[in-house]
């Protein structure tokens, strides 16, 4: 998301519509935001998901790849 080239901070609010029509309330219970605090490049972004698992797998999968790129530096990060 931070590679977003939308210099807006207010996201459409198709997109946020979208992802409170797609996930439901819970995006909202699993990430511990609501859509309309999103920036418009966190809410495009998210609303190219189909379900909130596809978003959790997409984390896990970032989380991991950070972890590998660091450890291959010799850092370690904490929990």
């Amino acid at each position: 998301m931070n590679a977003g080239r939308n210099p807006e901070l207010v996201p459409k609010a198709k997109f946020v519509q979208l992802i409170k029509e797609r996930f439901d309330d819970e995006f909202t219970d699993v990430f511990g935001i609501e859509p309309d605090a999103l920036t418009a490049n966190e809410a495009q972004y998210l609303a190219g998901f189909r379900s909130v698992d596809a978003i959790r797998n997409r984390l896990v999968a970032a989380e991991q790849e950070i972890d590998r790129r660091l450890r291959s530096k010799g850092i370690t990060r904490t929990p």
